[in-house]
């Protein structure tokens, strides 16, 4: 497995993976399926395009050249609060879940913003209904600091969201 920083030349096969995401998991983000179909690739090119250097970015892990999963994170902007970083959209295809692709992906993530120096807080936000991505994040050293009742609601169903921290 490697796990990498994605670029633009990894446009094509992020959109794919995260549109996939959002069809199969998708009280387990924030967006939908229906508002990212109808980004831009120019979007998806801008998010890709700020290097190792920027704010935000993303990592994907290689299985035999194949995408099998992906991280995001993005730096807090306020003066106030540029310490903190925020880890969204996670996400493992099915077929390397439980196979460590997750933990992978997680590890380097958190070691990249560790290895900047700025950034000493990573926040995460999960679904209560998520038992196992709980799991994960509480054996990689995350804490509960609260639970946000009706977070996401999709149709006439609500789902809570647990928040989540890490200190570096």
């Amino acid at each position: 497995m490697e796990v990498r920083f994605l670029g633009p030349d990894d446009a094509d096969e992020l959109i794919k993976i995260r549109l996939e995401g959002l069809q199969t998991d998708p009280d387990a983000f924030g967006s939908t399926y229906e508002e990212e179909i109808q980004m831009p690739k120019e979007e998806w090119l801008r998010r890709l395009s700020q290097g190792e250097s920027g704010d935000s970015g993303y990592f994907g892990a290689f299985v035999e050249g194949q995408l099998a999963g992906i991280i995001g994170f993005f730096r807090h902007r306020g003066l106030k609060a540029r310490h903190k970083a925020s880890i969204v959209s996670m996400y493992v295809r099915e077929a390397y879940r439980g196979t460590g692709v997750a933990q992978a992906l997680m590890q380097t993530e958190l070691a990249y913003l560790e290895k900047r120096g700025d950034i000493d807080t990573v926040q995460l936000a999960v679904v209560t209904t998520n038992p196992a991505a709980i799991r994960l994040y509480e054996k990689m050293g995350f804490l509960p600091y609260g639970v946000e009742k009706r977070a996401l609601k999709i149709g006439d169903q609500y789902f809570d969201e647990s928040h989540m921290y890490i200190l570096l």
